[in-house]
């Protein structure tokens, strides 16, 4: 980029100093927080004429920002629920199959698209109980008055509620045809949007996983978390050298796939007077990966959706 094509502006109205990269997002909230941070540790943003590769870098009122390149903005979500998302809808809750790139709620700071905005626009007021990454797609639960939110609080922490996710996994021919992941996770130690499966100091953390199908070096497989930790599954296949296809964060070959291909697949709730049983099943979405051989990849529906 030429000297007179740098992009330039002020910091202006911060009432304390603030971190470069969030300085860069309140100036411009169409970009997106990875491309930020990539813009900024790869060298391409001066600030007072300096090169600052330091995301935390503090920034004041009056500094100058220069942009060598410019970030891609975000991609513009849907401005409306689509019913073609309906899993189930009941008079205690709405079960929703989330598309990916879709945020769950809003985000802290900025204006952005979320499920639960569009949602309550459609069925009017619900909660969300609980939330998938803007990446995963499948099934969210939106509920709609206390008792039903007792009744998932209490099935929540007493772990009478199973999920079931289905990944897309890479290099992975050394990673068994069934097993349980017990490995306890934190915060990752430089990075503060990741975490890590960590020596001491992290919470408990379990997946039982089931490989249902292998074309090359990819794996199908169905997971089973047994806790609720931030990017437990993601962490998890990582660390076990068989990194999630398109996982951004957590396979640094994640380009090769669209999206991050984990979707969460099945929920089922436990019987609690006056709640019964309940099984809700998001179906595979169309940007899923699937095995290249078509008789295999409807195989490989059908058993997932029994």
């Amino acid at each position: 980029m030429t000297e007179a094509a740098i992009y330039r502006f002020t910091v202006e109205g911060a009432t304390a100093p603030l971190r470069l990269d969030r300085a860069l997002q309140r100036h411009r909230p169409t970009w997106g927080r990875r491309a930020v941070r990539s813009l900024v540790e790869g060298g391409q943003v001066r600030v007072n004429g300096r090169r600052v590769t330091l995301c935390s870098w503090q920034v004041r009122n009056g500094d100058r920002i220069e942009l060598l390149s410019l970030p891609p903005d975000l991609p513009q979500g849907p401005t409306a629920f689509d019913d073609g998302w309906l899993i189930a809808e009941t008079p205690e809750l709405v079960a929703v199959n989330k598309p990916a790139g879709l945020l769950s709620e809003p985000p802290p700071r900025r204006k952005a698209g979320n499920l639960l905005d569009l949602a309550a626009a459609r069925f009017g007021p619900v909660h969300l109980f609980h939330r998938l990454d803007r990446d995963t797609s499948g099934v969210v639960l939106l509920t709609r008055h206390p008792a039903v939110n007792r009744y998932l609080d209490a099935a929540f922490k007493a772990g009478t509620v199973a999920k079931e996710y289905l990944a897309v996994v890479e290099a992975a021919q050394d990673l068994p045809p069934e097993g349980v992941i017990r490995l306890p996770i934190g915060p990752h130690p430089t990075r503060r949007d990741m975490m890590a499966v960590v020596p001491s100091g992290g919470r408990r953390a379990v997946t039982r996983f089931q490989v249902v199908h292998g074309e090359g070096e990819r794996r199908w497989v169905r997971l089973w978390p047994e806790t609720g930790r931030t990017h437990q599954l993601r962490v998890h296949l990582a660390h076990l050298a068989a990194p999630i296809a398109g996982d951004r964060l957590y396979n640094p070959d994640w380009r090769r796939f669209p999206r991050l291909m984990l979707h969460a697949l099945r929920l089922t709730l436990p019987a609690d007077a006056p709640f019964s049983p309940r099984a809700f099943t998001a179906p595979l979405p169309a940007d899923f990966a699937m095995p290249a051989d078509r008789a295999a990849a409807a195989e490989l529906a059908k058993a997932l959706l029994l």
